[in-house]
């Protein structure tokens, strides 16, 4: 039995490292690292209960499928910290289940659970690929005007259909751009996609729009 994701790991006697972000108002660092809590030795990574930052498409498409580890729920910057699980932790998961920082300043159980993020939608959102391709019909072969445009509601209708995460639960935004700003050429842009709920996880993909070809549909 893992450690419950409803709290957040905490040793008195962990030196403390400099806090990451994976937040929506951090862009940047979104995609090159991500948070997970090893479900199993990883040789080459770490042990058991470890907690630590891996590349993005190593969770995505290895570790997390694999039940190897797990994305990491958090409700601030300041609890994204590495940890090393000592055989103590291995041998009673118990011991990984302490109070939270929310919980200490007073909150009641029913808020501090509110900040959390449910696994299931934590894994939804890093599960996104880290480029979104949409096909888009050309004015003609030789020029890259799009017949239309693709929009941010484009975005998260492919977001809702292909991977479960409707406008309740995802805010979708331009990185650099205008919300209201269309993508009317053959294009990459970057958007940001942000957790409307818990502790608010975001990350960041690419968005890119290319020719649709004769034969093709929009969605091949």
């Amino acid at each position: 039995m893992y450690a419950s994701s409803s709290r957040i790991l905490v040793k008195s006697n962990l030196a403390r490292v400099p806090s990451r972000s994976l937040s929506a108002s951090a862009p940047s660092s979104a995609r090159r690292e991500t948070f997970v809590e090893l479900l199993q030795d990883v040789p080459g990574l770490g042990r058991t209960f470890d907690r630590l930052f891996v590349a993005p498409g190593r969770a995505r498409n290895d570790l997390v499928p694999t039940r190897k580890a797990r994305f990491v729920p958090f409700k601030d910057n300041a609890q994204r910290q590495i940890y090393r699980a000592t055989e103590a932790d291995r041998k009673s998961s118990s011991t990984l289940l302490i109070e939270s920082t929310t919980s200490s300043s007073g909150l009641s159980s029913s808020q501090e659970e509110s900040n959390i993020t449910p696994q299931e939608k934590l894994n939804q959102l890093h599960l996104i690929p880290s480029t979104l391709t949409f096909k888009r019909r050309t004015i003609s072969p030789d020029y890259p005007s799009l017949h239309g445009s693709l929009t941010l509601s484009d975005v998260q209708e492919r977001l809702d259909s292909t991977y479960g995460l409707s406008s309740g639960d995802v805010s979708v935004n331009w990185v650099d751009r205008q919300d209201g700003s269309r993508m009317k050429e053959l294009d990459s842009w970057k958007a940001i996609v942000g957790l409307k709920k818990g502790g608010r996880e975001g990350t960041e993909v690419v968005i890119r729009v290319v020719r649709l070809e004769e034969g093709e549909g929009e969605e091949d």
